[in-house]
């Protein structure tokens, strides 16, 4: 039971924790970082998956412009926090860390009907996360 602390609960306080976040007019790297500040993700895939689906939602109904669907909000955000670990993982070569070039190609085809999304966009994206 959601109230008990039973197996709906986590799912109950993921809802109200993004239903409560205000991500209009973010840059949508911004957004992420803003969200992921407020606790640490999980490490099993499948709960961050759920996370990162919720705050896709979230912030392409409060940036209708941004992207075409959920979906690729959804698939880019993944992307960004690869690229964060990718950039700033000290473990990482520099000569095997992400390119601007390669972020790009990563994320071809991921809007609607396989389109890809502006390069401008993704680079400034890139440049933003590199930068910290």
């Amino acid at each position: 039971e959601k109230s008990r602390g039973g197996k709906g609960f986590c799912v109950a306080v993921l809802h109200e924790y993004v239903d409560n976040m205000n991500f209009e007019e973010m840059e949508f790297d911004v957004a992420i970082r803003h969200f992921l500040g407020g606790f640490r993700l999980p490490g099993e895939a499948q709960k961050i998956d759920r996370i990162m689906e919720k705050f896709a939602e979230r912030y392409s109904k409060q940036n209708p412009s941004v992207f075409a669907t959920a979906d690729t909000a959804f698939i880019l955000a993944f992307s960004i926090i690869m690229l964060n670990t990718d950039l700033h993982n000290p473990s990482i070569k520099e000569e095997r860390k992400m390119t601007v070039d390669s972020f790009v190609r990563n994320n071809r085809g991921i809007s609607v009907d396989g389109s890809d999304l502006p390069r401008e966009f993704l680079e400034g994206i890139f440049r933003r996360i590199q930068a910290n």
